[in-house]
């Protein structure tokens, strides 16, 4: 039903998380991210928000990666129909996918990488995100730029069995402004994605915007 991917720069402690699906709205559901605590992606046949929630929130407080999936997962009566992963600051990461999730499904776990899927189009999709986004990130190409050629990447692998109609892409520092950009519902939902992207970084008007916004290393900007 859904591929994506978390991602850590841990030369600025940025998290990155991208994310699509064959269904509408997923910005709401399959994409999460604390700043300078970690990230997770819900997702599956029955996607558990509070897994992720709660998994940030244990981040939060002092637990390991590892530690907090392990609760999570025995915490769930419906664990069989989840696919959740989650990455803290350190780019240490954990998850898991439910026995009665959808195949094809796959979970690459990678420090500073998390790529997974379920209802995937082909073996393919995983391998191929973390193929492009290393070649991207190796490239010289920003988290997000990277994150985005991913999605790209595992969409012409054969994405989503039902196509993309949503897609979402978060990364943030911590201290730092939010990059935030969904599509909730369009025939070529990653594309769309990508679009909006560039179009943002275009738009100088929108630059300047931010460049005057406040930040953990400058509070007093306007």
């Amino acid at each position: 039903m859904t591929f994506s991917l978390i991602a850590l720069d841990d030369d600025r402690l940025t998290l990155g998380v991208a994310c699509a699906t064959g269904g509408p709205a997923l910005g709401g559901f399959v994409p999460h991210l604390l700043p300078g605590v970690g990230a997770a992606i819900t997702q599956g046949y029955s996607t558990h928000v509070m897994a992720a929630e709660q998994g940030l929130a244990r981040l939060a407080a002092g637990e390991t990666v590892t530690a907090v999936v392990d609760v999570l997962r025995r915490a769930d009566r419906g664990e069989a129909w989840r696919q959740v992963a989650l990455m803290d600051l350190q780019g240490e990461a954990a998850g898991w996918t439910g026995a009665r999730n959808v195949p094809i499904c796959d979970m690459h776990l990678a420090p500073g990488l998390v790529v997974a899927g379920n209802m995937l189009g082909s073996h393919e999709v995983i391998p191929a995100m973390g193929a492009a986004f290393r070649e991207a990130r190796s490239a010289g190409q920003a988290l997000a730029e990277a994150l985005l050629a991913a999605l790209a990447a595992g969409q012409q692998a054969g994405g989503d069995q039902r196509g993309t109609l949503s897609a979402a892409l978060k990364v943030r520092a911590p201290g730092g402004l939010p990059l935030d950009l969904r599509i909730d519902q369009a025939a070529d939902a990653v594309g769309e994605l990508g679009a909006l992207y560039r179009c943002i970084q275009a738009d100088e008007a929108f630059q300047a915007f931010l460049a005057r916004l406040p930040t953990a290393d400058d509070p007093h900007r306007y």
